[in-house]
Parts: structure tokens; C-alpha cells; sequence
């Protein structure tokens, strides 16, 4: 019995670094996000690769900044930032479906997007970035309406 549980571990494990191990198609990138010509800290920023096969992400530090490893060719890229201000959601919320009038409340009521939502679809906002091994420090421009 404790051969088949230390093989296995030992299949789990080798599964677990093979896994993990760094993908030769993506690079570190560096980059800096700005809203409305203003660093844009906490927002979320993602590269999606070719045919969408692959995904990044980082988040931006304070002064907008953010670093990550990015696959090599076209990223179509997405930034976005919630309102930090907004309520979180009710976990004791009923379950059910909401009424039409329930669901125009909500709606209404969600966190505002602190960056103009197209930004925040990779398809709609515009941003292409062709990654290159060793490419320089990259500015991302969004606006917030």
C-alpha cells in the first residue's frame, strides 16, 4: 500500500513541475497603465495571446506600474478597475431570480467601472501589443469615460 501511495505522490509531483514550469513562448513585459493622462494603480491588467490560446495578468502597483510574462507575437489587452468605493455584494442575498424591476435596480446599483468599460473586453479595446523578447517598457492609455 505505501507503494502505491508514494508512486503516486511521486506521479502528482512530477505532474505538479512539469506543469509549472516556465512556458518559452512568453517573456517578462513591463509596463506603466494611465487613465485620463494619471497613473491608474490597482487596476487589473490582462494579455491575451494568440487565437486566445494563452492569458496574462498583473495588477498595477501605485504608480500604475505592472510587470508580467506576456506570450510572444499579438496580445490583444484588456484594463480594468472597479470602483474600491462600492459595497461589496450581500452573501445573504435571496437566490432567486429578480423581477424585471429588481433587475434594472441591480443594474443600477453595481460598482462603477473606474475605466470606460470597452477597455475592459480585450475585443473592443483597441489595444494590440506585439511582444518581443527584450521589448521595451510599454505605456497602456485608457480613458475613464
Amino acid at each position: 500500500m505505501a507503494m502505491k501511495v508514494n508512486g503516486f505522490l511521486l506521479v502528482v509531483l512530477a505532474c505538479f513541475l512539469l506543469g509549472c514550469g516556465q512556458n518559452d513562448d512568453k517573456v517578462p513585459i513591463r509596463g506603466t497603465v494611465f487613465s485620463d493622462a494619471k497613473p491608474l494603480g490597482g487596476a487589473s491588467v490582462a494579455f491575451i495571446g494568440k487565437d486566445g490560446g494563452t492569458f496574462s495578468s498583473a495588477t498595477t502597483n501605485d504608480q500604475g506600474e505592472f510587470v508580467m510574462r506576456a506570450s510572444l507575437g499579438k496580445n490583444k489587452v484588456s484594463v480594468s478597475k472597479a470602483n474600491p468605493n462600492a459595497p461589496p455584494p450581500d452573501p445573504n442575498a435571496d437566490q432567486t431570480m429578480p423581477t424585471e424591476a429588481e433587475y434594472a435596480k441591480m443594474q443600477k446599483s453595481r460598482p462603477k467601472s473606474l475605466v470606460a468599460e470597452r477597455f475592459s473586453d480585450p475585443e473592443k479595446s483597441g489595444i494590440v501589443i506585439d511582444v518581443s523578447a527584450g521589448m521595451s517598457a510599454i505605456d497602456l492609455n485608457v480613458t475613464s469615460k
